[in-house]
């Protein structure tokens, strides 16, 4: 039990320092706060959780330990990932201002629950967290779980500080085209994120 106990407050710091870096779901939440006010988000980052949970089970249950033993099919989730993310930048720019800037369709639960299999940040984040805070057996479910209830927590909190900056932004957009020149700097930042993940 002190084992566990004494992974708390690392895992809380990674969780927190991991989540609230930019990445495809915290621009996308800035950007529906943006446009469609914080409810509007709350299926989305649900999806959000629920996804990363399920990245949790899926790589505890030894996916994770597969990849890193297969660098051809890390390559390709990369490739897959980066894809998802250019798209997610093209989606922003071809917004018009006659369609009032809403944004990317359908943030729905379930597209956010799907999308963590294909963001490479969700998939990285969560290889790392299992990587680093889980015990041996007969504690390895146990620091799983863990691990993944204050993970979880800690992106809960950073997903909803994203969207309420979305919010704030809002109020300080007066016009249509300063919301477009917003959801250009979010294609922006999009785009700067699947560089990085190509600098080694």
């Amino acid at each position: 039990m002190t084992e566990l106990i004494n992974l708390w407050v690392p895992l809380l710091l990674f969780g927190l320092l991991a989540t609230l870096s930019p990445g495809p779901n915290n621009l996308l939440l800035t950007l529906q706060g943006a446009n469609m006010g914080f409810k509007s988000a709350v299926p989305f980052i649900m999806g959000i959780r629920v996804g990363i949970i399920a990245l949790f089970v899926v790589m505890a249950s030894g996916i994770a330990g597969l990849l890193v033993l297969e660098l051809n099919a890390l390559v390709v989730m990369k490739f897959i990932g980066a894809a998802y993310m250019c798209w997610l930048a093209y989606t922003l720019i071809q917004n018009k201002q006659k369609q009032a800037i809403t944004g990317p369709v359908n943030l729905s639960f379930w597209r956010g629950l799907v999308a963590q299999f294909v963001n490479p940040k969700s998939l990285l984040m969560v290889m790392t967290c299992i990587s680093a805070f889980s015990l041996p057996t007969p504690l390895y479910w146990a620091s799983v779980v863990q691990a993944c209830v204050i993970f979880s927590l800690a992106g809960l909190c950073a997903n909803i500080v994203w969207t309420l900056v979305g919010v704030w932004i809002n109020r300080k957009l007066a016009t249509e085209i300063a919301k477009q020149r917003f959801n250009h700097l979010l294609a922006g930042l999009t785009i700067l994120t699947v560089l990085m993940l190509f600098y080694d």
